[in-house]
């Protein structure tokens, strides 16, 4: 086993090495062109509530923690979404 850790690449073994390899990049550009867009809308989204609470952070120090508060709860409303889908999976698989 050890002897075999040092050895050179057959052809044959170089080859599938360069089709794997080849294969990867081109999977990986498929992939790019849904991931991207959807990447870039997530970040957007977050710049929006960032910039609202710059926004906001000019209006004072209570009208500042009255927003984040409530940006808090939207936060906490949007896990109960996922935890919704997630209980009713595991109550229809008996757990």
């Amino acid at each position: 086993m050890e002897e075999d850790f040092g050895r050179e690449l057959t052809e044959r073994e170089a080859a599938t090495w360069n089709t794997t390899w080849g294969d990867l990049v081109q999977e990986l550009k498929k992939v790019s062109y849904i991931a991207v867009p959807m990447v870039t809308v997530s970040v957007l989204q977050y710049l929006q509530q960032v910039l609202s609470v710059i926004m906001v952070g000019h209006l004072g120090q209570l009208t500042l923690s009255s927003v984040t508060t409530v940006t808090g709860f939207s936060l906490l409303s949007g896990l109960v979404g996922g935890l919704e889908t997630l209980c009713g999976q595991a109550y229809g698989a008996k757990h």
